[in-house]
């Protein structure tokens, strides 16, 4: 019996010893397959872009890589500065990761990580490792370098992003009519009650304890709108302040309800027009239909026609399908020093909360420098008004305590408190400038996409032409960052004629490889801007890029007389690694 045990023991310790090896093996064997890997990333050198680096690997492993109960992960990490490793992401290659590529098994995967200026020089690395999923063995591969430095060229745009705070005209306005606007489908006259709305607000007005309120409602249509849907929106808003009116008036306040005639459509649509972005000559010719003696259906029928009317589709009729109702009644008004201490106590929770009204607190605000103090009574202005101006300028207080954050976790999370309070903003005053601030702070947090859609929305929306000319200039520098540069390009047409439009537009042309293009419209910028880094900079790139070493020598030493950061820059860009050795990279370091 004791033979027969010591005979089973021994059986299974070699067994296991068997196992042991076997995996050992085979996971060698991995590893040796693996160095007949193909890796090809693009582009390379990587690219920054806005604050992302954004890549695309493309791995092929040999046939033998893949076993069952085995599987062979690549680790992709970035190197950089005193040895900071960071982790960027893996290729695992087993069944149902991959697909057959020539007979090969081959993965294509996007990665990205967050960009700063210290990972300019580094390098990605990628290391393998065969491993047995049961036994969880592992054999690591060498790493192996596969991209080095980061090209930083398309950070070399301009944008703005400048937030406002509402302008402070507590003492010329307290005793101004609210304003309230509301925006309908297309040939619709629904009130729309979604989430933010400004029927909500309208409802408080409504219920404000006052002796009298004086109601004035508007409504116009856009040229594509059904006949007679102005009157009908009309209707709705008359109907709906009444209705409530009846239900809410709770101090029975004199109500006085005026409601104003339609505005033709053809006047509201030449007023939208000439504060529109369109070239001069569009405008005119748009303007020319506008005041002909055709019917309304053969004016609709000629703008079809123009070279304008996609932009009026996309920005300029749904700004005439609104409605708007605006409530007028006097307060009295405070002392400064009254308001600011009545602000932080209500803030504090130490006073009522209708103490003062929306533009008393908004006031008090305007009173402190400190941005925590800011915060706190713009939030008391939120929680006590629910009103527009409270949310916007809440959503620029946390966009600012942002920019002076250096942690990123906590910059994200300034930002996306500044969204929220923007985004309700939006919803209770739809208008330019407003949405311009929530596209400039999806912007700033690195969220593009969604920085892309308001910054359309606020287009549509219409404004004055100074405020288009801004929102179109942030929209193409963030049109460069996402690479569609035609789509910039085409953006920067109604962006004005100014130093911002000629550098993005030299920047555009430049990343499309179109050197003319690029000199012409950096050298316009100089003209604005003469002894500008940032322009001779760019055109020292295009230098180096068309082999033109006067030309590098030149604008390189004019950017580093401008500012001396350029020096750094130019030795670390990748755009100069093939002039490093050369006299005209030298010289343009010397004075």
């Amino acid at each position: 019996m004791r033979t027969y045990r010591k005979s089973s023991l021994t059986t299974l310790l070699l067994a296991l010893l068997l196992t042991t090896l076997t995996s050992s093996c085979t996971l060698q064997k991995m590893v040796r397959a693996a160095k007949k890997q193909e890796i090809t990333v693009q582009p390379n050198p990587l690219v920054a872009n806005g604050q992302l680096v954004e890549f695309e690997v493309k791995v092929t492993m040999p046939p033998k890589i893949v076993k069952d109960g085995y599987r062979y992960k690549l680790d992709l990490y970035y190197e950089y500065g005193d040895q900071h490793r960071e982790q960027i992401g893996a290729i695992n290659f087993e069944f149902g990761e991959f697909l057959y590529e020539h007979g090969q098994p081959t993965i294509t995967k996007q990665f990205s990580f967050p960009y700063t200026p210290k990972k300019n020089k580094g390098t990605l690395y990628v290391q393998g490792m065969a491993i047995n999923k049961e036994t969880e063995d592992v054999k690591y591969s060498e790493p192996k370098p596969i991209a080095t430095g980061l090209n930083t060229t398309p950070l070399l745009m301009v944008r703005t992003n400048e937030i406002l705070f509402i302008p402070d005209n507590y003492a010329s306005e307290v005793n101004q009519p609210a304003q309230l606007t509301f925006y309908f489908e297309e040939s619709n006259s629904r009130l729309r009650n979604h989430l933010g709305s400004n029927l909500a607000v309208l409802d408080q007005y409504i219920a404000d304890n006052v002796a009298s309120q004086e109601v004035t409602i508007t409504a116009s249509q856009s040229p594509d709108d059904a006949p007679g849907m102005a009157q009908k929106r009309l209707e709705a808003l008359d109907n709906y302040y009444r209705s409530k009116l009846e239900v809410l008036n709770y101090n029975n306040k004199k109500v006085t309800i005026k409601i104003l005639p339609v505005k033709s459509t053809w006047e509201q649509l030449t007023e939208k027009i000439k504060a529109s972005a369109l070239p001069k000559a569009q405008v005119q010719e748009v303007l020319t239909i506008v005041n002909s003696n055709k019917s309304d259906k053969e004016k609709e029928a000629a703008l079809q026609q123009t070279a304008a009317y996609e932009y009026l589709q996309l920005y300029v009729y749904p700004g005439l399908r609104y409605g708007g109702v605006t409530i007028n009644y006097n307060l009295n008004q405070k002392a400064d020093y009254e308001l600011y201490l009545l602000a932080k106590q209500i803030a504090e929770e130490k006073a009522p909360a209708d103490a003062l009204t929306e533009q008393e607190l908004q006031h008090a605000a305007t009173l402190t420098p400190l941005l925590v103090e800011k915060k706190k009574i713009y939030e008391a202005a939120v929680k006590t008004t629910n009103k527009w101006p409270a949310y916007h300028n809440l959503g620029k207080v946390y966009v600012e305590m942002a920019r002076k954050e250096y942690r990123h976790k906590a910059k994200q999370a300034l930002l996306a408190q500044a969204i929220h309070n923007l985004t309700y903003a939006g919803f209770r005053n739809p208008a330019a400038p407003v949405y311009y601030s929530l596209a400039s702070a999806y912007h700033v947090r690195g969220d593009k996409l969604e920085a892309l859609q308001y910054y359309d929305y606020a287009i549509k929306l219409g404004g004055n032409p100074e405020e288009l000319k801004r929102i179109f200039a942030d929209k193409a520098a963030l049109e460069i960052e996402i690479g569609q540069y035609d789509d910039a390009i085409e953006s920067l047409k109604y962006a004005g004629n100014n130093y911002q439009t000629q550098m993005n537009l030299g920047l555009s042309y430049l990343l499309k490889e179109n050197y003319d293009g690029a000199q012409s419209f950096y050298n316009k910028a100089l003209e604005l801007q003469p002894n500008d880094g940032l322009a001779n900079y760019s055109l020292a790139i295009i230098a180096a890029r068309t082999n033109n070493e006067a030309m590098l020598t030149s604008h390189l030493r004019h950017a580093i007389k401008a500012d001396n950061a350029f020096t750094l820059k130019a030795i670390e860009d990748k755009e100069f690694d093939a002039y490093r050795s050369a006299q005209a990279y030298k010289d343009a370091f010397r004075p």
